[in-house]
């Protein structure tokens, strides 16, 4: 699969469409019914990245390129969570995934990732299990919040604490012992409570102590690109925006002041994505990117919100509209840029992970 490919699906045309995918009722609660329609055209579009190969990319750069397509076109989706996830199955060498692996890799698989017991925590600490039973007959119990598309996946990645260690269990999503709830958000996405009571896992519980902080910084490159991205797209919409409005006779596009805080944006926007491919290019080579996952992702989230919100801003009182999809991305952007750790969070580790690179012997 190659980035034009995917340029083909994620069109100016079609991107007003994708960014209202999966998009819920303000204040529907738990009893928002999912829309039929919606449904089906996440179906399709999920269908059509199988068909360019997006399910079957192993290379982080290319990963990089797809969701930062993504990110633009504010295209809500398990893809990140179902990557994410299989390269931690992948991890385990565990015969029994295979089967769930190759589904996915044709498309006819969908993954989400379990990880925080609160909202208070992030991923880079995963909430605790309890696990019972022995092998072929194993049982999980625990909580996890804020899990994304939870009820349109076949599978929960369940990452967790068990004596000290971090371990993953897949869960089936609709066997028993298993409780979905829906949360609303303030990006009004399609986000779950999920209760386990003794709820059966496929295979057995793996150790991934040794993978997953290699894996959570793979996804943070990854996360970063979708928020560069998505501040790409909320610049290209104001950009369309002030070149349609004319004051003095002229675009207001091309009045300076405008036009230079723009700029600006977009040097930042570039960067940022240069960085992120950095980092990928580097995971591709066996590099340990844990620090450098930290910081584009705290930068990537911190530009994203604030070129949504000079979106908003520069769109003048249509900007806070229902109609207008700056206040999307504005929104969007404040639930995205947290998804992987919060800026506090991600600080913290940075500055853990330079203290003890230069530590002295």
């Amino acid at each position: 699969m190659t980035t034009t490919a995917l340029q083909e699906l994620y069109t100016d045309d079609l991107a007003p469409v994708l960014r209202r995918l999966g998009e819920r009722p303000r204040g529907a609660g738990a009893d928002a019914p999912p829309d039929e329609e919606d449904a089906g055209i996440r179906a399709a579009v999920w269908a059509t990245l199988a068909e360019l190969g997006a399910l079957r990319l192993d290379r982080q750069a290319d990963l990089v390129e797809a969701v930062e397509l993504m990110g633009a076109a504010l295209h809500q989706s398990p893809f990140a969570d179902t990557v994410t996830a299989a390269e931690l199955l992948t991890a385990t060498g565990a015969p029994e995934y295979r089967p769930v692996l190759d589904a996915i890799a044709e498309g006819a698989a969908t993954v989400a990732l379990a990880v925080r017991a609160e909202g208070r925590t992030g991923p880079g600490a995963p909430g605790p299990l309890v696990t019972e039973g022995e092998a072929g007959a194993l049982t999980v119990s625990g909580g996890r919040v804020f899990v994304a598309f939870a009820a349109d996946c076949g599978h929960l990645a369940v990452p967790g604490t068990v004596d000290g260690r971090v371990v993953l269990a897949l869960v089936p999503a609709g066997g028993p012992g298993v409780r979905l709830r829906r949360q609303d958000d303030i990006g009004r996405g399609d986000l779950y409570e999920v209760v386990l009571d003794r709820a059966a896992v496929l295979g057995s519980v793996h150790a991934v102590d040794a993978a997953y902080p290699a894996v959570l910084a793979r996804a943070r490159v990854r996360q970063a690109a979708l928020l560069a991205g998505s501040a790409r797209g909320a610049l290209e919409l104001t950009r369309d925006r002030l070149l349609s409005r004319h004051v003095f006779g002229e675009p207001l596009a091309r009045h300076q002041a405008p036009a230079y805080r723009l700029a600006a944006l977009a040097a930042e926007i570039s960067t940022v994505l240069a960085f992120a491919r950095a980092c990928a290019a580097a995971a591709d080579r066996g590099e340990d990117v844990r620090r450098h996952g930290a910081q584009v992702l705290h930068l990537a989230g911190e530009l994203a919100r604030r070129t949504a919100a000079e979106a908003v801003h520069l769109h003048g009182a249509y900007g806070m509209t229902e109609e207008c999809d700056a206040q999307l991305f504005h929104r969007r952007a404040a639930v995205d840029a947290q998804w992987l750790g919060t800026g506090t969070e991600l600080l913290r580790e940075t500055a853990a992970l330079l203290t003890a690179a230069h530590r002295a012997p």
